[in-house]
């Protein structure tokens, strides 16, 4: 009687307890998830988003083209389309986000970095690299320096309601000549060497993206604010517009003599 009841406890014991088939069901489905070809996910989620075009890979591994939207864009100029190829980060899944690392190429510009969704923020971790004139080009009708933008070391948390929070991250910009419309004339401007310094502020009850722009010895040159609305305020000072051949003004070096306020992008 004994030796029955020893040998069923045993069998008991040897067998795989329910947390661990439970845990080896949803890695066998995770791994299906993964291989799924990225063309379903897309077509499934966004069947009439025409920008994404050339779908290639799986969830875990694949590659893209993006064709801004015109309706984005301030100028006739066709947007330059961008190729964007994504690596699935599985470790933000023990951290309730899903993540992957991203790089972008379009033109001359390449971007990489890290992209995390969470239920209620993005989040940008570690993006370098440069965006170059041609890319710019499709965004301002300006005539634009050669160099690119460095961007280096760039991070940020978009948080749904409230704005931008744990920005870091550097762009610097050797600057040149450039020529900006204005009405039926163009204006020049010898942009000097800049470095704009990111990080978030409180502004208008909101959480906003600034970025301080500088000159490479310190010197103040002005303002930029991006808003959760994507909303563009630049403001510059008067030692900025000292750049400019034909301004006449006359202020403190510090002080802003220019204050604009548009969307972002064209089309928001």
């Amino acid at each position: 009687m004994s030796l029955t009841s020893s040998s069923s406890k045993s069998a008991q014991s040897e067998r795989p307890r329910k947390i661990w088939w439970l845990v080896a069901v949803v890695v066998l489905a995770l791994c299906v998830f993964v291989q799924l070809p990225a063309i379903w996910l897309f077509n499934k989620f966004a069947p009439d988003n025409n920008s994404i075009q050339q779908i290639s890979g799986n969830i875990w591994h694949g590659s893209a083209i993006v064709q801004m939207p015109e309706s984005f864009t301030t100028t006739a100029t066709s947007p330059i389309p961008a190729s964007i190829t994504w690596q699935w980060r599985p470790l933000a899944l023990f951290l309730g986000k899903l993540g992957a690392d991203i790089d972008i190429e379009s033109g001359q510009s390449q971007l990489h970095g890290q992209v995390n969704r969470s239920l209620s923020q993005w989040q940008l971790r570690d993006w370098s690299g440069k965006i170059d004139k041609q890319t710019l080009a499709s965004f301002v009708n300006w005539q634009l320096p050669d160099a690119p933008i460095q961007v280096n070391a760039v991070s940020l948390n978009q948080v749904d309601d409230i704005g931008f929070e744990e920005v870091s991250g550097q762009l610097t910009w050797v600057g040149g000549d450039l020529g900006y419309p204005s009405g039926a004339k163009t204006y020049q401007i010898l942009l000097p060497a800049m470095r704009a310094d990111l990080s978030n502020e409180q502004k208008d009850g909101q959480q906003v993206l600034h970025a301080n722009l500088v000159s490479q010895d310190g010197k103040r040159f002005g303002d930029i604010y991006i808003d959760n609305d994507a909303m563009l305020d630049v403001s510059l000072t008067q030692r900025f517009l000292e750049n400019m051949p034909e301004y006449e003004g006359s202020a403190p070096a510090d002080t802003a003599v220019v204050n604009v306020r548009q969307p972002l992008l064209g089309g928001s």
